[in-house]
């Protein structure tokens, strides 16, 4: 599908194995040649001030970062999104074969939003929005946003709305006014502002190819041999792999990797929903091994309050327009819509995605079941 495009730059197609010792701005740009970090608490006022582009604009990276890309995106209003990552020299990540990688302090994770002007030929530009940074520091990751304004993006921590066109993949203007979220809300997604962590960042997001400039190499794969993660870890076809969600794998399977990546950091065990008992992690959806209450079948919500547009449970199997997943994620209320923050648009793709799934359910009497 046009709107999840892979669009690998010409720029990111060199993989940089390590910073430069030259930290001298470029007198051209007046960017400095590697990444420097904030201290704590005291981001900068320039994205350009990282160092972690030698264009921004282009999103060209710098010595020692690094593009990278996940199975199965969070969905963003249609939004195009790019990531890279920074590790200190000399540092390593520590692997999880299920979980949150471990990530020395220092790290830098960066993921630019943007339309592009036609989802049909990325040649034809963008509209820039807004670049999120995780910075590893001491004591927890700090999440710092920039707004685009012109040649370079400025730290925002109130959040803002930006009117954005832009043509989709059937050849359809669309509009939105895009929300970017304040430092606050990042906590919704990502955790405790106490302890906040990535998203992203684990094998099962990040088990896949990628062409770095001399062919598809697996992206795991590649850190290792760069020095920045462990080694000594399972071999690719071992590891844990979220599938694309709008691919050709088993429905179910689809269903559990959009589940996972757009809903499972919130409701998960000691996740921000977790008082809602609709756990749809992707350990929690594996069918053998937990309840189907889990992911919503013939359960009362607990914490829904009014937003349960007059249904009486999560999942009705076989009766999508009765279960009040369904009609959460379809919703445009800020008061009644999944997720709850920083999207306007319902994802179309997506929604028709768990749709089938819950029809295609062998029907059940939930009253009975109670």
């Amino acid at each position: 599908m046009t709107y999840r495009l892979q669009w690998t730059l010409g720029a990111c197609c060199a993989l940089l194995l390590a910073c430069s010792d030259d930290t001298t701005p470029d007198p051209g740009t007046g960017i400095p040649t590697e990444v420097q970090l904030a201290p704590a608490g005291s981001p900068h006022d320039m994205l350009s001030a990282w160092g972690l582009f030698s264009d921004p604009v282009a999103q060209v990276p710098n010595d020692g970062v690094v593009y990278y890309d996940v199975n199965s995106p969070l969905y963003s209003d249609y939004t195009f999104k790019r990531r890279f990552m920074h590790v200190p020299e000399g540092q390593t990540i520590g692997y999880s074969p299920d979980g949150e990688w471990d990530f020395p302090v220092g790290t830098v994770l960066v993921k630019t939003f943007s339309y592009l002007t036609d989802e049909r030929d990325p040649a034809l530009g963008e509209q820039l929005l807004e670049t999120r940074l995780l910075v590893h520091q001491a004591d927890t990751w700090e999440a710092h946003t920039y707004i685009w304004k012109g040649d370079d993006a400025v730290y925002d921590r109130v959040g803002d709305f930006i009117d954005a066109s832009w043509i989709d993949g059937a050849g359809e203007t669309r509009t939105n006014n895009y929300i970017v979220p304040n430092t606050n809300e990042c906590k919704e997604c990502h955790g405790d502002m106490e302890e906040l962590n990535t998203l992203g960042g684990m094998t099962r997001q990040l088990n896949r190819e990628h062409d770095y400039g001399s062919g598809p190499v697996n992206q795991i794969d590649h850190l290792v041999s760069m020095g920045w993660l462990d080694t000594g870890i399972p071999a690719a076809e071992e590891r844990q792999t979220l599938v694309d969600p709008f691919g050709a794998a088993p429905e179910l399977d689809r269903v559990r990797a959009y589940l996972d990546s757009n809903c499972g950091h919130c409701h998960t065990e000691n996740g921000p929903a977790s008082q809602s008992a609709l756990l749809l992690s992707f350990g929690l959806t594996e069918p053998t091994s937990n309840p189907e209450s889990n992911w919503g079948v013939c359960k009362v919500p607990t914490s829904a309050g009014g937003a349960t547009c007059g249904h009486k449970y999560d999942v009705v199997p076989g009766d999508p327009d009765t279960s009040i997943v369904m009609c959460r994620l379809e919703s445009t209320d800020p008061e009644v819509r999944m997720p709850p923050t920083v999207s306007r648009i319902p994802h179309a793709e997506g929604n028709a995605l768990i749709r089938a799934w819950i029809a295609g359910m062998d029907p059940v009497d939930c009253d009975m079941m109670q």
